[in-house]
């Protein structure tokens, strides 16, 4: 099962998008504080059309590398792109500027209009970011020096892309691969540790000066936004998780015991379950449409016209990309899915995964104008957590014995991963963040402390130390390329887990529900979206009671005292 991608039509030159931004830019500026609903809903509209060919080319240029990484096609496109979005966000930016200056009197009839209903949550963000921009010439300055800022995030990635292979191998069946490759990557680490600790020190300082300049109220701010949460939701989640650290404790102790008992070594902390036979593709296909199917009629419909339009590559070959991605063509109407599939229930859960984005971003794409299809990653993540747990639900259900408690612990060791190891990542970053707005330089002996220390803090004494926990911060490119990016997987782990559960009271209803919620894309914020489907992300006991459901399904395996933690 390959990619065809002449099936896909070719997008705009870039020279025909930036073209066309700037054109929409000439036409319109200066005129958004005089229309009307229907001539604003245009302007959106032709900014969305605009939008949407970058999109294209974009993803035609993301899709050609991923096939072939050193090839040429992939590149140029790449170097389009990237000049003609430049061009549209300019195009953006001016509709931006103009609207958040309007009146607040002007702004709320807008809104009311029913022309605008769609784009009505976006046009309130718009409002709301204005809140914390500086003045235009101390705007373009920063996105002056923007470069230059990211030049380090390059660094991290020029300096870490050789070991990505390795860094993939830690999730190998084998445990001599995964022993080797753990020592390939403290070798190939260890060197540059001073180094990637200055690119990291020098973007947390630069982004705290940035933030001071903006009067944000913390180093989590802007993300919080990106996602459109509060930030008292965000703490009182990671404030539940952080309470029940003993789960993920609990979890690996089991784990260690299937790998032959004691503490879990640490080669094995990302490694696959024991599993029986191996499961072929179209099997999986199988597996995954009929719990697709189980969600609701659409859901396993969409995925399935995703397939058979040839949009999944799952067959690893060299040349192409190991990792796993969902890329959608909203110009298009459709999704591109890129797994490695090797017959491992794993690779299963992966292909739910990622078929569970494909069907969110076609329905989404098909019923929101292309500005406001894309939900933000909180939220996006939600659909293929709650795919993975409906495949493991069907195996749990329709499997013999021996296949329902494989199942079991599949559930548990992805709502860990997915839930805990991000929030280790979290507060790894809260720490480092804190650190250096007191004045520390975060050096590499520090950084390793407080990697270090969060692994330690969550996962007890279930995991024998090594030399990769002072290392591991280096191997997590969202820590260069952005910021507190990983807790939006922990957000959306425990609502699919509590979605999961309210699915239970009345699968019919909730799967009707659910495909609407998947057809709002990102035109009304999470918790509005969330709180339709019954899911209060706002009550703390939402975070806790879908982790009591972790808990109950962990006591089925495992006692419910930790195996290693100490008592001191």
């Amino acid at each position: 099962m390959k990619w065809d991608l002449t099936a896909l039509a070719a997008p705009p030159p870039g020279r025909a998008v930036a073209a066309r931004a700037r054109g929409c830019a000439e036409r319109w500026r200066g005129r958004v504080g005089g229309l009307g609903p229907r001539d604003l809903a245009r302007l959106l509209a032709e900014l969305g059309h605009t939008r949407a060919g970058l999109t294209h080319l974009v993803a035609y240029a993301s899709l050609h590398q991923a096939l072939d990484v050193y090839g040429e096609r992939g590149a140029e496109l790449a170097l389009a792109s990237d000049a003609a979005a430049e061009a549209v966000e300019q195009a953006v930016g001016f509709f931006e500027e103009e609207w958040r200056n309007l009146p607040e009197e002007r702004v709320a009839d807008l809104l009311l209009a029913p022309a605008l209903a769609p784009y009505r949550h976006l046009l309130r963000t718009v409002r709301e970011a204005g809140a914390h921009l500086l003045e235009p010439a101390r705007e373009a300055a920063l996105a002056a020096r923007e470069p230059a800022v990211q030049a380090w995030a390059l660094l991290h990635d020029r300096l870490q892309s050789p070991l990505d292979e390795a860094w993939g191998d830690l999730a190998h069946a084998d445990g001599d691969v995964r022993r080797s490759a753990y020592d390939v990557l403290v070798r190939g680490l260890e060197p540059n540790a001073a180094t990637l600790a200055l690119a990291y020190d020098t973007l947390v300082a630069d982004r705290l000066a940035v933030d001071a300049l903006r009067g944000l109220p913390g180093p989590r701010a802007m993300s919080d936004f990106d996602n459109g949460l509060d930030a008292a939701e965000v703490d009182a989640m990671l404030a539940e998780i952080t309470a029940q650290h003993e789960l993920a404790e609990r979890w690996l102790g089991h784990k260690a015991q299937l790998f032959g008992g004691g503490a879990l070594a640490p080669w094995d902390e990302r490694a696959p379950l024991l599993t029986g036979a191996r499961v072929d593709l179209a099997s999986a296909l199988d597996t995954v449409l009929a719990a697709f199917a189980r969600i609701s009629p659409a859901f396993a419909a969409t995925a399935r016209r995703v397939v058979e339009a040839g949009r999944v590559d799952a067959v690893p070959r060299a040349g192409r990309v190991s990792r796993t991605f969902s890329l959608p063509v909203p110009s298009e109407r459709t999704c591109f899915v890129l797994v490695s599939f090797e017959g491992r229930p794993a690779d299963v859960l992966d292909l739910a995964h990622e078929l569970g984005h494909a069907v969110a971003f076609t329905l989404a794409a098909e019923a929101q104008p292309t500005l406001v299809f894309d939900a933000p990653t909180a939220l996006g993540e939600v659909p293929a957590c709650f795919a993975e747990l409906a495949v493991l639900d069907l195996m749990a259900t329709e499997g013999d014995a021996d296949e329902a408690a494989r199942a079991g612990e599949h559930w548990v060791d992805r709502c860990v991963t997915t839930v805990f190891r991000q929030t280790v990542i979290t507060s790894f970053e809260q720490s480092a963040y804190a650190l250096r707005d007191a004045g520390r330089v975060l050096d590499a002996g520090l950084l390793g402390d407080l990697w270090q220390g969060a692994h330690r803090e969550c996962y007890g004494e279930a995991l024998t130390p090594g030399r990769l926990h002072r290392l591991g911060w280096m191997c997590v490119p969202h820590l260069f390329q952005s910021r507190f990016y990983n807790y939006a997987y922990a957000y959306a782990g425990l609502a699919a887990v509590g979605l999961h559960e309210l699915r239970g009271r009345d699968p019919a209803a909730f799967g009707r529900d659910f495909t609407a919620f998947l057809r709002t894309g990102g035109s009304a914020p999470p918790y509005e979206q969330l709180a339709r489907l019954g899911l209060r992300t706002d009550d703390a006991e939402t975070w806790r009671s879908a982790l009591g459901l972790i808990r109950a399904r962990l006591d089925t395996l495992t006692p419910s005292r930790p195996l290693h933690r100490s008592e001191a």
